[in-house]
């Protein structure tokens, strides 16, 4: 498979995201993100699952829940109160906040949080 049409590679990726966080300071969220997405891609090559990732990811934007937000909020907080009652929130499932699709995912503490994504999606309801 042609690696340079289908994704980037591993390489490309990580370059891609240094280049991403280098605008941000070290200590700001933005970086701290950044950094943790460059490490969980490396994580998953190191155990060779990176490829089985790949392939998930596939299949959920192929229309397994990944290609349209669950839900709509206007506001950031008014989306955390929704995520925090949700006894099984579908991880991997997207919302739409101000506009803007964030990710379910679990987060370091095991709580659910939001991840803003870059793929812009269609509205909800629209």
């Amino acid at each position: 498979m042609d690696e340079s049409f289908s994704r980037p590679g591993l390489e490309r990726t990580l370059r891609a995201l240094a280049s991403a966080a280098r605008p941000h300071p070290t200590e700001s969220e933005e970086y701290a993100v950044i950094a943790l997405a460059a490490r969980a891609l490396l994580f998953l090559h190191s155990r060779d699952e990176l490829e089985d990732f790949y392939g998930w990811l596939e299949s959920r934007e192929a229309g397994n829940g990944l290609s349209s937000p669950v839900q709509a909020f206007s506001s950031m907080r008014e989306a955390l109160g929704w995520l925090e009652v949700q006894p099984e929130a579908t991880q991997g499932s997207l919302v739409e906040v101000e506009h803007e699709t964030y990710v379910i995912a679990l987060g370091p503490t095991g709580s659910f949080v939001l991840v803003r994504t870059v793929t812009h999606h269609a509205a909800v309801g629209g």
